[in-house]
Order: structure tokens, then C-alpha cells, then sequence
């Protein structure tokens, strides 16, 4: 099979360079047209939307589903916004908010995330910053935890709510903003509040129980999985309740700003928090109730995450020039862990060195919906491992412990 293969592989490039000799213009033409072809096939056939539902009792297979959620909501640019749904064969639930960046002033609202800026790669200062639409990507391109063909996926047989994020805003705006750019405007509904709340209305309707729901969250929606996590388990109450925040933590003194007067989302109201200098820590620990004692808090970083500690430079205005700013966000989530640690919450941490880059000094950004989730390691133990001790088996493990101050 394997010298089938490389036989048709070299017939193919014989012909093409056959091609280009007799006529290289034509056959320049030709290749780059089957390029094209490509492309858009990638891009709007293997990604392209799920069949749409408008409630549960319509999906009669394991396959994602799209459910548009009506006028309330808008993704940063004005177009449509959706979430993705896939039905499971246990009576579980894994609620998971998508991350993709943040925006906040003129500058990164003029850099939004593009298919080209992505191919360019790692740059030491962002050049995008968040997604302003629904990217296609999304559910096909989805694996680790939400991988139902692995069959060692310990999450394969649970339903799966995908909550997309296109707001800039952590999934907690409420406004619309127009920033000046460069003599022009740019208009950003910051409204991931009212997509977050249409998806959990339609969650509640549609899976009224369930034994166990794990609220999990990627990067920004890292956040919002400790922000929505409360309310959730405020609704399920005879549910066992989880929460996974995975690539998370910066800090600065200019989270209330955002999050308050520029992304209007009234945390003390709707998040039941105050907000000091680091988000995710402020969420867990400065709560004005008692919801966070119900949950069971997963916590998951890599040490010089490659996108954190680019983002903590951009709010903090701090230079990149040198290694400092990934050491110094290192030192600050490490001393985090240990506080969360200590705090008495039901918390249990996964921090790691893995796969660090020596060159660059980073490390991966995320692990629970890409390959990573079956490749890293913390203390000799898989990522997914580690996940499916603490929400499948209910042990308490932690990871990491010599990684701390």
C-alpha cells in the first residue's frame, strides 16, 4: 500500500514537472487554481456548519448540530451567532466556552484574528487579537476531549455543548462600541453576555437533568467557565458540578476597567464578584455567595503559556523584548496555583513545563480540545488523564506540586 502510494506520489510530481517544462505558465495556472479549489473546499465544505435543530428532540444521531439562538444574539462584527450541540449516550453534560482573544481599545479592536495572520505564526507582540465572527473551524476542527471517535476519550459518550465566542469580551460584554481607528470607526458588539444566556436558557430547556456537567473553558472561555460555572450549578442542583479552566490567568490593575466600563458587563450584579488585578482568581475566591463551594474546580496552565503571556504584555504595556514578561506572568500564575491551593475551595490544579521551547521560552497555550489533550504530560501523567481521575473517577489529584514557589 505504502509503495502504491509513493508510485502515484511520483507519477504525480513527473507530470507536473513535465508540465511546467512544456508550458509553465499553464501549468503554474492550473496548480494554483487546484490550490484554490482546495482551500475553499477546507474551508466551506469539511467546515462547513452543521444541519441545524431548534431543540433536542430533533437530533437523532451523535453528530454536531447548529441551534441559532435568535436576535439577541450577534457575534463583534454584526453577523449571525450560533452554538453547536452534540448528542451523547450517557446522561452527562460538558458545557465548554470557546476562547479566542479579547479587544478592548482602538488598537485591538483593528485586529481582529484572520485564516493569513494565523499561517504567519508566533510573533513576540500580537498582531490579532480576538475573533469578530463565527469562524468555521468550529465544531469540525475540535479534538482532545471533544474527539467522540477516540476510543479512549473518557468524555466520548457525554452531550456536548460547544458555546462559541466572537465578542472580544469573555462571553460577559453588554455594549456596543464604536472605536476610533486611523480616522475611521470600528464597531464592536462587545454582546457575549446575552449569547452566553441564550445558550444556557436553551441548555436548561433542552437537558432539564443531568448526572454530572462540566462547565470547561479555553482561554478567554477559560474564564467565562469560572464566571457561568456558579449559575449553572445554581440550576443544577442534584447534579454533581465541575468546573475546568484551562489557559488561564493574567494579571493587571486594568481588569476593572475592562470588564466594567468598557465591556459594560456590571460584574458585582451579573458575575457576583468584586475584581482586583487577576480575573480568574478574583472568580473563585472574592464571590459574594456561597455558589463556588458547591463546585469542584479544575485548573489547568502550562508554565510560559506562548498567548498569555503575549496578551498580559499588551495589557500591561510591558516590554517583549527580553524574557521578562514570560518570566514574570510565570511567577504570577505560579503564585496563584499556590494561593488557590490553599484557599479551602474543592480545587485541584494541573500545572506543567511540557514541550517548552528553550528558543523562544514558551510553552503550549491550551490542551483540552486539540492534540494536546493526549500528548501532555505533568509529573508523567496525561492531560487527559489527569481530567478523567478528578471528574470521571471523583479522586482529587493535583499536578505539579514542584513547579511552585
Amino acid at each position: 500500500m505504502k509503495a502504491a502510494k509513493w508510485a502515484v506520489a511520483a507519477v504525480i510530481c513527473a507530470a507536473v514537472a513535465l508540465g511546467l517544462y512544456t508550458n509553465a505558465a499553464a501549468t503554474a495556472a492550473t496548480i494554483g487554481a487546484v490550490l484554490v479549489l482546495g482551500l475553499l473546499y477546507v474551508y466551506f465544505i469539511h467546515f462547513g456548519r452543521p444541519s441545524r435543530v431548534a431543540s433536542l428532540n430533533e437530533v437523532t444521531d451523535t453528530k454536531w448540530h447548529t441551534v441559532n439562538l435568535g436576535r439577541t444574539t450577534v457575534s463583534a462584527d454584526g453577523s449571525a451567532y450560533a452554538m453547536f450541540v452534540r448528542r451523547g449516550t450517557s446522561s452527562n453534560l460538558v458545557i465548554h466556552f470557546s476562547g479566542g482573544g479579547a479587544c478592548w481599545d482602538a488598537e485591538t479592536a483593528a485586529r481582529p484574528i484572520t485564516p493569513l495572520g494565523v499561517v504567519r505564526g508566533y510573533t513576540r507582540d500580537l498582531q490579532m487579537f480576538y475573533f469578530n465572527s463565527l469562524t468555521r473551524l468550529f465544531p469540525a476542527a475540535l479534538a482532545g476531549m471533544a474527539n467522540r471517535r477516540d476510543s479512549t476519550n473518557a468524555f466520548r459518550d457525554w452531550n456536548f455543548v460547544f458555546v462559541p465566542y466572537s465578542t472580544g469580551d469573555m462571553h460577559v460584554g453588554d455594549t456596543i462600541n464604536t472605536y476610533p481607528h486611523n480616522g475611521t470607526t470600528i464597531k464592536v458588539h462587545h454582546n457575549g453576555r446575552n449569547n452566553a444566556t441564550a445558550v444556557l436558557d436553551w441548555v436548561y430547556a433542552n437537558f432539564p437533568e443531568a448526572d454530572k456537567v462540566l462547565v470547561s473553558g479555553e482561554s478567554a472561555g477559560a474564564w467565562a467557565s469560572a464566571f457561568y460555572a456558579p449559575q449553572i450549578a445554581g440550576h443544577y442542583t442534584d447534579s454533581k458540578l465541575y468546573c475546568l479552566s484551562d489557559g488561564v490567568g493574567v494579571v493587571t490593575e486594568r481588569w476593572r476597567d475592562i470588564v466594567d466600563t468598557i465591556w459594560k458587563a456590571d460584574s458585582a450584579q451579573t458575575l457576583g464578584f468584586d475584581i482586583g488585578n487577576d480575573l480568574y482568581e478574583d472568580a473563585l475566591l472574592r464571590r459574594s455567595d456561597e455558589a463556588a463551594r458547591t463546585i469542584k474546580y479544575l485548573h489547568a496552565n502550562t508554565l510560559y503559556d506562548d498567548t498569555l503571556t503575549r496578551f498580559g504584555a499588551a495589557l500591561n504595556r510591558t516590554s517583549t523584548r527580553t524574557d521578562a514578561f514570560i518570566d514574570d506572568w510565570a511567577a504570577n500564575t505560579k503564585a496563584s496555583i499556590a494561593r488557590l491551593d490553599q484557599s479551602g475551595l474543592h480545587y485541584n490544579f494541573f500545572l506543567t513545563d511540557w514541550g517548552h521551547n528553550s528558543k523562544k521560552h514558551t510553552t503550549e497555550h491550551t490542551l483540552t480540545t486539540n492534540e494536546f489533550y493526549n500528548k501532555c504530560t505533568a509529573d508523567g501523567v496525561l492531560f487527559s488523564t489527569w481530567i478523567k481521575r478528578n471528574v470521571i473517577d471523583d479522586e482529587d489529584l493535583s499536578l505539579g506540586h514542584e513547579l511552585l514557589p
